[in-house]
């Protein structure tokens, strides 16, 4: 009988030693099949998500693991242990596999030099693909790891075997050659998965590590994790707000930018739901706690992250869906060869000869760098136009963007108020200019986004016995007048029908109201202003067929008039973190109808559950590093028209790494029934590699010319 859903416990696992998909999907599969116990493994993030019944212990679930060939514990350095793999691999394999495919610059004693240099190549630099080759035999399933580990194993044992019986032929080049090349890839895979771990990491880091609680009378410092819900908090000016609470005492400012993405803070008093992450702008608030640790707000779209993430490394890679079929296939044939020389033949030596010449000739070499090169092109021509492509897997999905969800602040817009509009008041004594002077004047001491705005027109005046009223405006001295910059409505002012006429005039913008001696004089409308090139990135976008689509926490008003001024005709506004990710599903839900994806561009944190909810995530360079994290793709510059610019660079490269594994495949698959025929020799696998490696690298710097 399953445990209710409130017994269920959830338990995180951190696995070591997965090296594809193919091996999270292993892990996942002999989790599940205990009683109790539903899990999912993220390989992006290598670690296994499990909520199990009370009666599975944890200690279960590792032996489980284990079982599987795998191991639990805190992860190694797994990149830098690949990298001197790769390092003594290359200085090995070089001149072996140089001079091995030169024989007559041979000296005699080389077979022997090449078998000594070799073996720690074929033995510990190949040990990755040995692992997971034992551990797939146990599960009797194979990988290409399966076919490399096979491949470089049957090519030393049996050219030692040529050795030492006084034989010509010898494989050491293969060998020692294959293992290295391919683990070049293998490094480059194992640096971009961790970005999922990094996003989480990130998005958590914005709550503080200590909080002040009010506890038996005494003020306390506390770690944020020891706070309990229906503590009384204290929050400092500029600090940051620890957990979820409701504001109890005080009246000011929250940049919830955190959550929202909005540049303007939000006013907030008592009775005011407040989120962790948030800044507190204004005076000293009391809080009560109503969510902590992982039931906050932020944690929650911390699990959205998470599973979105994960989700998506579920997803085989190209790689995976061909090694399904061309492994087993390729065993099938070297074991058919075996048979046929000795049934038909009746040459033993001679079957085991061409079965380990097919094995030899069909671990393609130039596999290992067939994607790894074509990246490394594309990463050069998009760090060029300021473009990052992180992740492998994004290629195969940029050629079926049909929506981009482009986030307003920050994306499209420049993130920061400026002022837009300057409206005198009817009947005003004052002139605008003098006015404006009087309220950058007031403004120049406070950290509001939108003082710094009105500060940043004029720096002629001084003022003095400045106020700062939380929530309501700034009160000071301006060569001897009383003057006030106010956000508050126009008609509590002495002339509440001109005011309030100019703040018609306004707009859809954030307002400023300026008086002088308690009338109303000059109405400034504060906008987030619109990046000069998005609108020439919106029409780019609508040329290739992709329908943009806005999406934003800001006012329905302010959303509309940004879509109409870039020319984009549907938007979504007023919308939550959770939001945006209930509107990337929708609009992917629609999508995968007709076999089409949605990609998402952001630049906060309230974007990154959203970025890892999409199809492919795109974050602004000026964005945080969570956001970079949850993204597939980063735009360094900040520069709208280089999203449509990515999409075209994934859709050409994607189609390059798929001409280039037809020529990593295509020789050997070639030269196959010539090695089962009994006719291939070393010079022609040589050779057939070669070319096949130089045609990789050809048809990748193709992708340098293309016009984009």
């Amino acid at each position: 009988m399953a445990a209710p859903a409130e017994a269920l416990i959830n338990l995180d696992l951190d696995i070591e030693g997965m090296t594809c998909t193919a091996c999270s999907r292993r892990i996942e599969k002999n989790l599940n099949k205990v009683e109790g116990v539903h899990a999912y493994v993220d390989f992006a993030t290598e670690t296994a998500h499990v909520t199990m019944a009370p009666s599975v212990t944890r200690d279960h679930l590792v032996q489980v693991v284990r079982d599987a060939g795998y191991d639990v514990g805190s992860h190694r350095p797994e990149s830098d242990l690949l990298k001197w793999r790769i390092i003594i691999g290359a200085f090995i394999s070089l001149p072996v596999s140089v001079i091995g495919m030169m024989p007559g610059l041979m000296p005699a004693t080389w077979p022997l030099i090449a078998a000594v240099a070799t073996l720690p190549v074929a033995t510990w630099v190949a040990w990755p693909f040995h692992s997971v080759a034992i551990k797939n035999l146990k599960q009797r399933t194979s990988t290409m790891d399966t076919l490399v580990s096979l491949g470089v194993t049957i090519a030393y044992l049996y050219s030692l075997a040529q050795l030492l019986a006084g034989g010509m032929e010898s494989y050491f080049e293969v060998a020692s050659v294959v293992p290295t090349v391919v683990l070049i890839g293998r490094y480059l895979e194992v640096r971009t998965r961790r970005s999922a771990t990094d996003s989480v990491r990130a998005l958590l880091a914005a709550i503080p590590d200590k909080a002040t609680v009010r506890r038996d009378g005494a003020q306390l410092e506390i770690p944020t994790s020891q706070v309990k819900t229906g503590d009384t908090l204290v929050v400092a000016t500029g600090q940051a707000i620890p957990v979820d609470a409701v504001i109890l005492e005080g009246r000011g400012l929250i940049d919830n930018s955190l959550i929202t993405g909005e540049s303007v803070p939000e006013e907030a008093s008592a009775g005011t739901a407040v989120a962790a992450g948030a800044i507190n702008l204004g005076a000293t608030l009391v809080l009560q706690a109503t969510a902590v640790s992982a039931n906050s707000r932020i944690a929650k779209i911390a699990d959205l992250v998470r599973e979105a993430a994960s989700q998506k490394a579920k997803i085989t890679n190209l790689t995976d869906r061909i090694s399904n079929v061309f492994v087993p296939s390729v065993i099938g044939v070297a074991a058919a060869t075996y048979l046929g020389w000795l049934l038909i033949a009746h040459d033993a030596t001679r079957a085991l000869s061409a079965a380990i010449a097919v094995l030899v000739i069909a671990c393609p070499c130039a596999l290992g760098i067939a994607v790894p090169m074509s990246l490394a092109v594309a990463t050069s021509l998009g760090a060029r136009r300021g473009i990052v492509i992180r992740h492998p897997d994004t290629l195969s999905l940029l050629g079926h963007i049909k929506t981009v969800v482009l986030d307003k602040t920050g994306t499209v817009t420049n993130g920061l108020l400026a002022v837009t509009a300057s409206i005198p008041v009817a009947g005003s004594a004052t002139d605008a200019e003098t006015a404006t002077a009087y309220a950058a004047a007031l403004e120049r001491g406070s950290v509001h986004p939108v003082a710094r705005a009105i500060a940043a027109l004029d720096a002629s005046l001084t003022a003095t016995e400045v106020a700062e009223a939380a929530g309501s405006g700034v009160t000071g001295i301006v060569d001897g007048l009383q003057v006030e910059v106010s956000r508050r409505a126009a008609e509590s002012f002495a002339n509440p029908d001109e005011a309030t006429a100019a703040v018609a005039a306004a707009g859809a913008r954030s307002l400023a109201i300026v008086s002088i001696e308690n009338r109303a004089v000059l109405v400034l409308g504060l906008e987030d202003s619109i990046r000069a090139e998005a609108a020439d990135a919106i029409s780019e976008l609508d040329r290739l067929g992709i329908e943009p689509v806005l999406l934003s926490g800001d006012q329905p008003a302010r959303v509309d008039a940004v879509a109409k001024a870039i020319g984009i005709h549907r938007f979504f506004a007023g919308v939550s973190p959770e939001g945006k990710v209930e509107a990337v599903a929708e609009l992917r839900a629609k999508a995968m109808a007709e076999k089409e994806l949605v990609a998402m561009v952001g630049d906060g944190l309230n974007d990154v559950a959203a970025l890892a909810a999409a199809d492919v995530g795109i974050a602004m360079g000026s964005g945080t590093h969570a956001t970079q994290s949850a993204a597939a793709i980063t735009i360094l510059d900040d520069d709208p028209r280089a999203i449509p610019f990515s999409i075209k660079l994934g859709r050409r490269t994607y189609t390059n790494i798929r001409q280039n594994l037809g020529w990593a495949f295509g020789y050997n698959v070639i030269l196959i029934p010539v090695a089962a025929a009994g006719l291939l020799n070393p010079m022609l696998a040589g050779t057939a590699m070669a070319f096949s490696s130089i045609s990789v690298v050809l048809n990748a710097l193709r992708l340098r010319r293309a016009a984009l």
